[in-house]
């Protein structure tokens, strides 16, 4: 069977602290389609990554939801515009709330279960493509720490993972900091909740986040409110209804709630305040020059995205760079929501600049795709791996 693939130049809580990572920026666009071994380039502006893939024989074979086979269309890489136009998205995460509806805070009892998270696992329905209707990058926010210009987050337990089963769905991202750290406005905008959530629900269970600060920022995106939550806060400085300026004090680092350390959890949620509203957050944060961001996706010849696959990034010219991370779980509620702008389901945050390979092994087919990362830049990539094979033969 030929190996084909499709690649595009262009993504509470909490339980364990290894933090090193952040994010880089601005976009490229160029396209590469490569079909087993020939490799067929066609730029569209700069130079781009190239694509491969090998069979092989060592790989377990995963259990899947059959899917219907089909032959891929490239799909295009979002341009950035200058004006974000709203547009209607088809993504298979909770239709949002509309503004100003009253969202049920009740307490549930008892606290829900864990939900089925699926890996290495194809679904029937189809991921967001790239709206290139819609603004990309959206570097918005400045770090809610003084000082530095790297966003230094646990990259063991990125948004849209659970630590290998370990902790629930992470819908944000965990940064670590000494206890009493100030935190800082990350915009321009309105508190509106300041408070313990010990008897309200904004969490997986009510007392998920000990205290949290909730910023409406004034801008809008797509047409929707942007909000961006602080969890295991202490010491909070403002109350709701209160407007505040980037860079202004909001509350101290802490650690209630379900942390059992000291650190900020960062959630930025789209279009409502709710927590299945969420996006990652490493799209949002402003990036260091010194390092780059890779935004891409993994998905199946008729557009489906393979949930909970190890990609690994390997250094070219530098071997000893090297990082893991993780697709996107799938789950019933689908907390993991890909940015309409870029329709990804992974992300390498805080990536430095230099020649990479990104090894993915699927249905025992290693795909080795070339990657540049570019300082201060976005590199989007995406593959379209081989159709779902028969297990049952």
């Amino acid at each position: 069977m030929d190996n084909k693939a499709t690649v595009f130049f262009v993504h509470c809580a909490l339980r364990g602290l290894l933090f090193v990572a952040t994010i880089g920026l601005l976009s490229c666009q160029t396209a590469v389609i490569a079909t087993a071994n020939v490799i067929t380039p066609t730029a569209v502006s700069q130079p781009i990554p190239t694509l491969a893939a090998t069979a092989s024989t060592s790989s377990p074979t995963p259990t899947l939801a059959p899917t219907p086979t089909a032959t891929h269309t490239a799909t295009p890489i979002p341009t950035p515009t200058a004006t974000p136009t709203p547009t209607a998205t088809a993504t298979p995460s909770p239709t949002p709330r509309i503004v100003g509806t009253p969202v049920d805070r009740t307490c549930p009892d008892p606290a829900p279960l864990r939900p089925p998270y699926d890996r290495y696992y194809l679904p029937f329905e189809r991921w967001p493509k790239p709206d290139p209707t819609v603004e990309t990058p959206h570097f918005w926010l400045a770090h809610p720490f003084a000082g530095g210009d790297r966003l230094l987050f646990n990259q063991d337990f990125p948004y849209g993972w659970d630590n290998n089963g370990r902790l629930l769905l992470h819908n944000g991202v965990d940064v670590a900091e000494p206890l009493g750290t100030p935190i800082l406005a990350v915009a321009d905008g309105t508190i509106v909740v300041a408070q313990a959530d010990e008897a309200e629900l904004y969490g997986w269970r009510c007392d998920w986040y000990g205290h949290l600060v909730v910023l409406q920022l004034d801008q809008t995106w797509n047409d929707q409110p942007v909000y961006v939550l602080y969890g295991h806060v202490l010491n909070i400085t403002v109350e709701a209804g209160r407007r505040v300026q980037q860079g202004e004090q909001v509350a101290e680092v802490g650690f209630g709630g379900a942390a059992v350390a000291p650190h900020l959890h960062l959630e930025v949620h789209v279009g409502s305040n709710t927590f299945g509203s969420t996006r990652n957050p490493m799209l949002w944060f402003s990036p260091s020059s010194r390092r780059g961001l890779i935004v891409g996706r993994l998905v199946g010849p008729e557009g489906q995205a393979w949930q909970g696959v190890d990609l690994h990034l390997q250094g070219v010219d530098n071997s000893e760079e090297s990082r893991t991370t993780w697709s996107y779980l799938g789950d019933p509620d689908h907390l993991a929501n890909p940015d309409e702008g870029f329709g990804e389901n992974f992300v390498f945050a805080d990536v430095r600049p230099g020649q990479y390979e990104l090894l993915v092994t699927l249905q025992g087919v290693e795909y080795n795709l070339p990657v540049t990362v570019t300082g201060g830049e976005v590199t989007a990539v995406e593959l379209i791996t081989e159709p779902l094979k028969d297990t049952n033969n």
